[in-house]
């Protein structure tokens, strides 16, 4: 068992916290985080397996692994920090890995050299729709295009709420917070150019709609649809096949609506069982992950240098 400190209030404690001690881990977290804990119904019978401790670096001295779910900025302040830490051996980090594509990369760059053994949070791998487009892809010659739309209402879109979430220039908004769970995936499947790539959004660092369309050798092209500040909620992947009509293999209202794969405690957030495969890889053999990390930085990049922004009031 490993001692797993938690920086982050928020995603940190309602996802990232049932999901390790799900997997065996022990949590330590800093003192000032007790009040927001017990404030969440779902997470009391998780409360008596924490260790307190003064704060951030008391926890980062006694842990042997650290999940930081906070700010990109935040967490391209602390990895270094965590980095020089020798009773650290696991790093469980969020995406954005930070601000930027160019910064993410450098950042990246000194994770590998570190020798420590990390995860970043792309988990849309994890999902029963994504396991089944990777295999898909890989397996079938059948598929002329595919399509995936993302429509929904951002959190702080709804609520009004001034946060990174919504700043591009902070590593927030629909390409850098969104759109990196997507460009992720497909990196993973082979994905490695765009030929279109369209933000729109008012003010242009607030960019709430993306269009792009990747291409990859041997895929068929992929059209993406993100709009956070939609009226519905819906996620579709739509292949269109190359022998028979459309057909919608997945139609949900949310990416991470597993089905018949739910928690077994409905009041959990419903991506924790998705985080404790994530947490679990941790300990698995390190099959060319590392290298679908940068691949999906790189892709990022690409698309990035080919957004065209446009600034339409909404």
């Amino acid at each position: 068992m490993n001692l797993f400190a938690i920086f982050g209030s928020g995603f940190g404690l309602y996802g990232y916290l049932p999901a390790l001690i799900s997997c065996q881990q022990a949590v330590v977290l800093p003192d000032r985080y007790r009040n927001r804990l017990n404030a969440r119904p779902e997470l009391h019978s998780y409360a008596k397996q924490v260790e307190w401790t003064a704060d951030e670096y008391a926890a980062l001295q006694r842990a042997t692994g650290i999940v930081i779910a906070l700010s990109p900025s935040q967490q391209l302040e602390w990895v270094p920090r965590c980095l020089l830490q020798s009773n650290l051996e696991y790093l469980l980090l969020e995406k954005p890995l930070a601000q930027s594509p160019q910064s993410s990369a450098a950042l990246f760059d000194k994770l590998l050299s570190s020798g420590k053994n990390f995860r970043i949070g792309y988990t849309f791998r994890y999902t029963p729709w994504g396991k089944q487009l990777l295999t898909q892809l890989r397996c079938t010659h059948n598929v002329s295009k595919l399509s995936i739309r993302w429509f929904f209402q951002a959190h702080h879109f709804r609520h009004n709420m001034q946060t990174w979430k919504r700043s591009h220039t902070a590593g927030g908004g629909v390409i850098r917070f969104y759109g990196v769970h997507i460009i992720a995936l497909l990196a993973e499947i082979g994905y490695s150019d765009v030929i279109l790539s369209k933000a729109i959004g008012f003010p242009a660092d607030e960019c709430e709609k993306w269009q792009a369309i990747f291409t990859g050798a041997g895929l068929p092209p992929c059209e993406i649809t993100i709009d956070s500040r939609a009226s519905i909620n819906q996620f579709q992947v739509v292949p269109q096949l190359a022998s028979v009509k459309n057909v919608t293999t997945i139609n949900l209202d949310d990416p991470f609506n597993l089905g018949n794969q739910a928690n077994t405690c409905k009041m959990l957030d419903q991506r924790v069982p998705i985080l404790q495969q994530l947490c679990s890889s941790l300990w698995q053999p390190n099959t060319n992950r590392y290298e679908r990390y940068a691949a999906a930085i790189q892709l990022w990049l690409t698309v990035e240098n080919k957004t065209v922004f446009e600034e339409q009031p909404t």
